[in-house]
């Protein structure tokens, strides 16, 4: 019998096979035009790596992927999302909204993730644009080794702390 690592200190009964079955850190084909791979880490507020125990959410335009961190990095495979209008609101640039489920959370913390090669709609994006001008940065993704590959870490606490939004405003 194999064991299956689940999140530290939360209420169970945990199925560990059954939060990550097979595919779920991608929603389309690497090889696909719009493939783009996502790497990271999470860390706590010392900078240190937040290790075993994190699962994190990508959503955005009907797709959904999770990734765990074993030892603190993740990856994960989408398809790069459309601008998307709102009415009323405007055109929100391409974007990932993340939620980060981690031990010693009550609640998970959600961020979102824009992609570097849209700095003319990002400048002018409706939820961006309310984020303090001094760190809208942290939202945005960096280039990573090819035009298909980002890196994106997460900052839960700490002078490079992570822009989070409150679920509950309205």
């Amino acid at each position: 019998m194999s064991t299956i690592l689940t999140p530290a200190q939360t209420c169970g009964p945990l199925f560990g096979f059954a939060l990550f079955p097979e595919g779920l850190t991608h929603t389309v084909d690497p090889a696909a035009a719009r493939a783009v791979t996502i790497e990271g880490a999470i860390f706590d507020g010392a900078g240190e790596s937040v290790g075993y125990g994190s699962f994190i959410e990508f959503w955005s335009d009907g797709q959904t992927c999770r990734a765990r961190t074993l030892d603190g990095r993740f990856k994960v495979t989408v398809a790069k999302p459309k601008a998307v209008v709102v009415p009323g609101v405007g055109t929100l640039s391409p974007s990932l909204n993340i939620y980060i489920f981690t031990r010693g959370l009550a609640r998970p913390l959600m961020t979102r993730m824009y992609f570097p090669d849209e700095a003319a709609r990002n400048a002018v994006d409706p939820v961006m644009s309310r984020v303090p001008a001094n760190v809208r940065g942290r939202l945005v993704a960096a280039a990573g080794t090819a035009p298909d590959r980002l890196t994106h870490d997460l900052h839960l606490q700490g002078d490079r702390e992570s822009v989070f939004f409150d679920l509950d405003a309205q």
